[in-house]
């Protein structure tokens, strides 16, 4: 968000940034703040951590109909369900899913490319001819171990430790985007956090949930809820049959990407495990 007012507004005061985390929202409404920053010509408000904010949808559609000429960008978890369940902006809201890098979209980083994304059935059709334009520019296998270590995420960019400071994010998917938006109590996070680190060891794996039931001391119906909160936070993929989906039992649960399992077991990760998880994660690039 702050790059994308950089970009595009620079140093003009027509657009704000604004975090929930803000200690001024103890004391005053969104739609107080958003009037008060339209009359004084704002035009552009951008708003992070909206899960933090208890009344946000309502107040969001408020400010939608009392200030026309006012436009709202804010951000939220996957697991929050922002559109689909939420009938106070469904109607008014256009939302975009941010996904990690593509292996195109990294190369093209790293290698000042501007490779073109390509459907499966074009690569399926036409692979000798887009494998040649590619290779004559780039060499993949070059930069793809790297990818598969730490390329997903964009704080590969930054100079910090990425192991490190993706064990972080980890934590955080799990202690904010699980337990803060599903409202599960603090007691519970070892359960969960035991629960992804088993299947994290296994996957892809058939789930034997009462097996799981078992080791985590917890019903059957709890251990499907963890999966799919962990699936929603996208620290886990689910593959079910054609037809089915939940609550019922996936056929095979992934690791979300690669780089979270070397983050999990650095320098033991098994290679055909690893080329499994980066195939499912690129065929499921356009699902939620």
């Amino acid at each position: 968000m702050l790059q994308y007012a950089k970009d595009n507004f620079g140093v003009d005061r027509k657009c704000l940034y604004i975090n929930f985390n803000n200690f001024y929202f103890a004391q005053h409404t969104l739609v107080e703040f958003a009037g008060d920053f339209y009359r004084r010509g704002g035009r552009t408000l951008l708003i992070d951590q909206t899960f933090k904010y208890e009344n946000w949808s309502k107040e969001l559609r408020q400010c939608y109909d009392q200030f026309p000429e006012l436009h709202i960008v804010f951000s939220g978890s996957t697991v929050m369900r922002l559109i689909e369940d939420n009938t106070d902006i469904r109607d008014i809201v256009a939302s975009y899913n941010l996904r990690g890098f593509s292996f195109r979209e990294y190369l093209n980083l790293k290698c000042g490319t501007n490779f073109l994304s390509y459907t499966l059935d074009e690569i399926i059709s036409d692979h000798s001819r887009i494998a040649a334009d590619i290779c004559s520019k780039v060499w993949p296998l070059d930069h793809f171990d790297a990818y598969l270590h730490h390329g997903f995420y964009p704080f590969f960019l930054e100079q910090r430790n990425f192991s490190e400071n993706l064990l972080k994010t980890m934590n955080m998917m799990l202690e904010v985007d699980i337990l803060l938006i599903k409202q599960i109590e603090l007691k519970y996070l070892a359960k969960i956090r035991r629960l992804l680190a088993i299947l994290m060891n296994t996957a892809p794996t058939v789930p034997n949930v009462s097996q799981l039931s078992q080791d985590i001391e917890t019903s059957r119906a709890t251990i499907m809820n963890y999966i799919k909160y962990l699936k929603d936070a996208r620290l886990l993929n689910l593959l079910y049959k054609e037809g089915e989906e939940f609550p019922k039992k996936p056929s095979l649960v992934y690791v979300q990407n690669t780089n979270l399992l070397h983050a999990v077991n650095p320098g033991n990760v098994d290679k055909t495990t690893e080329c499994k998880t980066f195939l499912y994660n690129a065929l499921h690039a356009n699902t939620r």
